[in-house]
């Protein structure tokens, strides 16, 4: 009778040892996937704060880009006009019939297209930068 109820202890012993093993194994399997979970996540917040503060940079770049252009227009703009004052006043000397452009005015349109185009930066890499030749006013 007593080997029977050492056998039996024996047994439940036995699976209680396999039931905590099992039990160990089960949650330190979970416990290794939710880490790997874990750093997944971190790894995607990683690149997704990485692109933001890229798209963050290069909105900010446009927006330097952009101001300082419309200030570039601002500036021509008002160069243009003086220079249209100048070419009216220039004109309105000269008779109304059919006559060559007085070279005073051209000239002028000449000097302020060159400055501006100059000042330009060669916005356009596929275009050369150079000025227009200078044509005389009167052939």
């Amino acid at each position: 009778m007593i080997n029977k109820i050492a056998v039996a202890m024996t047994a439940i012993i036995f699976m209680i040892i396999a039931l905590l093993m099992w039990a160990a194994f089960h949650y330190y399997g979970k416990s290794v996937s939710i880490t790997d979970q874990l750093t997944t996540a971190v790894q995607q917040k990683n690149e997704a704060e990485f692109v933001t503060s890229s798209q963050a940079l290069a909105v900010n770049t446009f927006n330097t880009i952009a101001g300082a252009t419309l200030n570039d227009q601002k500036n021509n703009k008002a160069a243009s006009q003086a220079q249209q004052v100048i070419i009216q006043t220039v004109l309105q000397k000269e008779p109304c019939a059919v006559v060559n452009i007085p070279s005073a005015a051209a000239d002028s349109l000449l000097t302020h297209y060159n400055a501006i185009r100059s000042d330009s930066g060669n916005a356009n890499s596929g275009k050369s930068a150079s000025t227009v030749p200078a044509v005389s006013a009167s052939k």
